[in-house]
């Protein structure tokens, strides 16, 4: 047996509507203007980039191909005009393109969103590497300044300062009774 509705429901549900939809305009609103008072800063990035790629094209010598010299001028013409753009509208009438863009050339679009992909992974990853390196150089200074290390980068009672590689024999002529000691995973020596 099918209860009646309770009175009200029909009320509160388009509330509830109204309210999404407002939140949702203000969300749409708040992002619009943090896309557009950021433009500016990525439409001087791409004329950088741009400008970098025209000078590129103009270093060549008259040994590089002619078609490299001109995709590398197209390429920079069209950064250009990326950028003018940019600049010219506001965030709402480039995301409006670029959905008209996306129907009319949807093959294109994702092409061009996967190597837009790529870049920025191949951007990251090279930052990640090297963050790593300037964190392990960090790391081994401040092991090497510690009250319990002898100075010499000692790792598992080998040293490694001195030019030792791991996983080589160390050189015993200067003590022929060198006794390594292996540590622990926790750094205590057994």
């Amino acid at each position: 047996m099918q209860q009646p509705p309770i009175q009200g429901t029909g009320e509160a549900a388009g509330e509830l509507r109204s309210d999404a939809q407002h939140l949702t305009s203000r969300a749409a609103n708040r992002i619009h203007s943090e896309v557009d008072a950021r433009k500016g800063n990525a439409a001087q990035q791409a004329k950088s980039v741009s400008n970098a790629i025209q000078t590129a094209a103009g270093q060549l010598d008259e040994s590089a191909p002619t078609w490299l010299k001109s995709a590398f001028q197209q390429g920079a013409e069209q950064i250009q005009r990326f950028a003018d753009t940019i600049e010219r509208k506001d965030s709402r009438q480039i995301l409006n393109e670029v959905q008209k863009f996306a129907r009319d050339r949807p093959a294109l679009f994702l092409g061009a969103c996967a190597a837009a992909g790529f870049a920025a992974a191949r951007i990251f990853k090279a930052g990640g590497e090297e963050q790593a390196r300037q964190e392990f150089r960090h790391t081994r200074r401040i092991d090497e300044d510690q009250p319990w290390g002898d100075g010499e980068g000692v790792l598992g009672g080998q040293s490694t300062r001195s030019g030792q590689q791991f996983g080589e024999q160390p050189d015993n002529s200067a003590s022929a009774t060198q006794t390594v000691t292996p540590a622990s995973p926790r750094g205590e020596f057994v």
